[in-house]
């Protein structure tokens, strides 16, 4: 209204012809701009929400390693590990870092910045954070899994003939490294199934599955380090879920657990006296689930032949952000950043969160992993004789 007045004052001396003529101008002037602005909006939602089906190789180096060679994502980077060593590699091959060791058995397992590789029936593990050529530790009984901390501090679970002890080290320190030890005997605590350390680590959960005559029980143990753990010998918490096979305990974030198990999931917080967040279960089948620090992705399979799939996937709140129909054909599924990758020996799928398809490619070479690079439109590709880096295009 204050813009029209100032209008018609400033042109009250032309005539009505004129006024009109410039009532159309500026009209005119607003229509353009109004269409630019929904042009704009038009091709920025285009090109967020495009869908790519090829692809352009920006580099390729060949593998010299063999089928003993393992890889998995790390900080957007790749670790390569075999019985022989670990190194860190960028997405042309490159190396970044190296540790040397001898294993048999290797397991890896990353957190933040450092990274530990154990030896699985062994009795030694590595710590690497990227500055040196590792720290070592022998253990007094065989290693069965071990996680990190952000600071290096190791969780390792250790096999006996008749009992279990998860063992917190500091390999950084000379003067005490076994910081604690939590005993377990299976006939009365169960087996334990899985476990992992809290970012900070000053939490562990573990999984066991106890026998009692005829009866399974499948339940976790939540253990704080903290003045208030110290007060409950370490112990602040548990919760059975009946005969529900427990198959992964995973921490989301700081504070946030997930187990998962052949019903669904659930989310504890607040470690130093967990609290149950939500509990999602599901009717049909679960084909497949993953996580990062964000959100919760889980498959079902439905129909006469289990071939009707439905992807689900929660914020840490358990809040549903995504329902959506799928088709893929996958034997993988992993969560990176807001995208949801699937890839099977031949075919990769890439989903946004908004539920937009953003990948979808037939390769001829067989995949290992297709892991995402700081550059989201760029990929690293994992192939049985290369590695090669590659830009999504269009066909």
């Amino acid at each position: 209204m204050v813009a029209d007045m100032i209008f018609f004052r400033r042109n009250s001396g032309l005539s009505e012809d004129a006024k009109k003529k410039m009532r159309r101008r500026v009209m005119l002037v607003a229509l353009i701009v109004a269409a630019a602005l929904c042009a704009l909006f038009v091709l920025s939602y285009y090109f967020s929400n495009r869908c790519f089906d090829s692809y352009q190789v920006e580099s390729e180096t060949e593998r010299s390693d063999s089928s003993n060679v393992h890889y998995t994502y790390f900080n957007k980077n790749i670790l390569k590990y075999s019985r022989s060593g670990i190194s860190a590699i960028d997405n042309t091959g490159r190396s970044l870092w190296n540790g040397g060791y001898e294993m048999e058995q290797p397991q890896v397992d990353t957190c933040g910045e450092f990274v530990v590789a154990a030896d699985v029936k062994g009795k030694q593990f590595y710590v690497y954070n990227g500055k040196d050529e590792g720290t070592g530790m022998e253990t007094t009984l065989p290693i069965v899994r071990a996680k990190v901390a952000d600071q290096g501090v190791v969780a390792a679970l250790l096999e006996d003939s008749d009992s279990n002890v998860l063992n917190l080290y500091n390999p950084y320190s000379t003067a005490d490294s076994l910081l604690v030890e939590i005993p377990s005997n299976v006939s009365e605590e169960g087996y334990p199934l899985d476990f992992d350390i809290s970012p900070d680590g000053n939490s562990i959960v573990i999984a066991y599955l106890a026998v009692s005559g005829n009866t399974l029980e499948n339940k976790v143990s939540f253990y704080n380090f903290t003045e208030v753990g110290q007060d409950k010998n370490t112990l602040v918490g548990g919760k059975s879920f009946g005969d529900s096979v427990i198959s992964r305990i995973e921490f989301l974030g700081g504070d946030t657990v997930a187990v998962f198990h052949e019903k669904g999931f659930s989310l504890f917080e607040r470690m130093k006296q967990p609290d149950l967040l939500c509990e999602q279960t599901f009717d049909e089948e679960i084909r497949s689930m993953a996580c990062n620090d964000e959100y919760i992705a889980v498959v079902t399979a439905g129909g006469k032949d289990r071939e009707n799939l439905t992807l689900h996937v929660y914020n840490l709140r358990g809040r549903e952000e995504l329902s959506k129909k799928i088709t893929y054909e996958y034997s993988d599924m992993e969560i990176y950043g807001d995208e949801i990758l699937f890839h099977s020996s031949h075919n990769c799928n890439i989903l946004r969160m908004n539920g937009h398809d953003k990948f979808n490619c037939h390769f001829d070479s067989e995949l290992e992993a297709v892991y995402p690079t700081a550059n989201g439109n760029i990929y690293t590709v994992v192939d049985s004789s290369s590695i090669r880096k590659i830009q999504l295009a269009a066909g």
